[in-house]
């Protein structure tokens, strides 16, 4: 039996949600800096960040009349907003250089020289196991084209993969997109949202297997997304380096 898998990119393949925390903590320096004693507890000041954060996803950019969604753009604009909030708080008028330090701060999360380090040690083990099983490894991911491209790069996902796509985001549609042509293969969507890399993919007749990673959007909820999990349908790993070892059971 052939299979097709379709993997999703960051937290799966790549780490990627401690690319965000060092920005996050020189923000709260700068804010604790600025302020002084007038600057909240820095546990507070990271907090609101994330709340600020969340809420900007669904925010329309200025500059684009778009929503932010995940595009580049939003997370640096976070680091200067939260620096505006606090201002707020304690009276003081935001300084506009300060901004645009926290907006300069908030782009190092976008380094491309943390990429091919950010590369899970499973990962490319993993992508050759599948390939000796006669199975068809896919990439697809969501997220911003500019930040995604260089990851690409850093993973040779076109060697790498049979297939590699970058959407706005995933749909049922743009999974059955993904398998077109390979018709009689078994489909598999491997990744570590289940609302977004999975849930699409078993509405499109495909498999899950899922691979849970506590991001910054499910904190505090993992045992709420685990309990919804259709475990007729997905089976959930530890790791990656588990599809290797539990290949019998897909």
């Amino acid at each position: 039996m052939n299979r097709v898998f379709v993997f999703d990119l960051d937290d799966t393949l790549m780490d990627n949600v401690h690319d965000y925390a060092g920005p996050i903590l020189d923000m709260a320096r700068v804010i604790i800096r600025e302020l002084g004693s007038r600057a909240p507890h820095v546990s507070v000041i990271i907090a609101k960040e994330e709340e600020i954060d969340k809420a900007r996803v669904h925010e329309v950019n200025p500059a684009t009349g778009q929503k932010f969604f995940y595009s580049m753009e939003r997370f640096p604009g976070t680091m200067a907003a939260t620096y505006r909030y606090f201002c707020e708080n304690a009276k003081v008028e935001p300084k506009r250089a300060v901004e645009e330090e926290l907006y300069v701060v908030g782009m190092q999360a976008f380094d491309v020289a943390r990429y091919a380090g950010n590369i899970k040690p499973d990962a490319l083990s993993t992508i050759r196991f599948l390939y000796e099983q006669k199975d068809v490894p896919m990439l697809m991911s969501k997220g911003d084209r500019r930040v995604q491209s260089n990851k690409f790069s850093a993973l040779r996902a076109r060697d790498n993969f049979l297939r590699a796509s970058i959407v706005d985001n995933k749909t049922p549609r743009h999974f059955l997109q993904m398998i077109n042509g390979y018709k009689g293969y078994v489909p598999y969507s491997v990744g570590n949202d289940y609302e977004k890399d999975i849930v699409p993919a078993l509405e499109a007749g495909f498999t899950g297997v899922f691979i849970p990673a506590e991001t910054w959007e499910v904190i505090g909820r993992m045992d709420e997304i685990l309990a919804k999990v259709d475990r007729s349908r997905c089976l959930v790993l530890n790791n990656l380096g588990e599809i290797k070892e539990r290949y019998g059971e897909l």
